[in-house]
Parts: C-alpha cells; sequence; structure tokens
C-alpha cells in the first residue's frame, strides 16, 4: 500500500519544497497529511457506496373506529361505533295513526 502513494508523497514533498519553507521534515509531514486525507475520502467512498437498508414502519395510523350496522328504524338505516340495534318504538306507531301531526312534528324537529 505503501507504493500506490509513494509517487504522490514525493509530488507532495516536491510541492511543499518549492511552495513553502521549511525543512525536509515539515515537507514529508506535509504529504503525509494530505495522503491520510485521501486515505479518509476513499474509506467515506467505499462505505457510503453500500446500500443502505430501508427500515420499514412499523404499526400505521390510527383510524377512527369504523360505523357499524345497527339495524332499520322509522324507514332509517343507523350507524353505530360500537355496534349495538336500533328498534321501531310501537307507541309511536300507534300514536302516528291517532295524531299523525304530532309524529310529523317529532320526525321534522
Amino acid at each position: 500500500m505503501a507504493d500506490e502513494y509513494k509517487s504522490l508523497r514525493e509530488d507532495y514533498i516536491a510541492e511543499f519544497q518549492k511552495y513553502k519553507e521549511g525543512s525536509l521534515q515539515d515537507a514529508v509531514d506535509y504529504a503525509e497529511k494530505q495522503i491520510d486525507k485521501i486515505k479518509a475520502k476513499k474509506k467515506k467512498k467505499k462505505t457510503e457506496s453500500q446500500p443502505r437498508i430501508q427500515q420499514k414502519s412499523k404499526g400505521g395510523a390510527i383510524k377512527k373506529p369504523e360505523m357499524m350496522y345497527g339495524g332499520m328504524a322509522n324507514n332509517k338505516k343507523h350507524m353505530y361505533s360500537a355496534g349495538g340495534s336500533v328498534k321501531d318504538n310501537p307507541g309511536l306507531k300507534a300514536l302516528a295513526k291517532q295524531r299523525p301531526d304530532v309524529v310529523a312534528k317529532m320526525m321534522k324537529g
């Protein structure tokens, strides 16, 4: 692996000596820092290229309880969230025979 970066290391040492003042050890240190940066980028690139496993969400949205059929009364369907049932009031039918105007007011309001 040292051979892979040998020419690059020499180039960085030459660059340092050309543009900056300092000893040979400073140039070698500069070259090592630059090569370490390149190694870190390569390592990061390798880890990022692997596909990430997308986790599926658990659960879901909380829904309202659905309305259930409760039966028919007075020619209307009745729906209840907890089920249940509705019955025709026989007293109301008897009243409708005697006083239809009263029953009409009750159904209207």
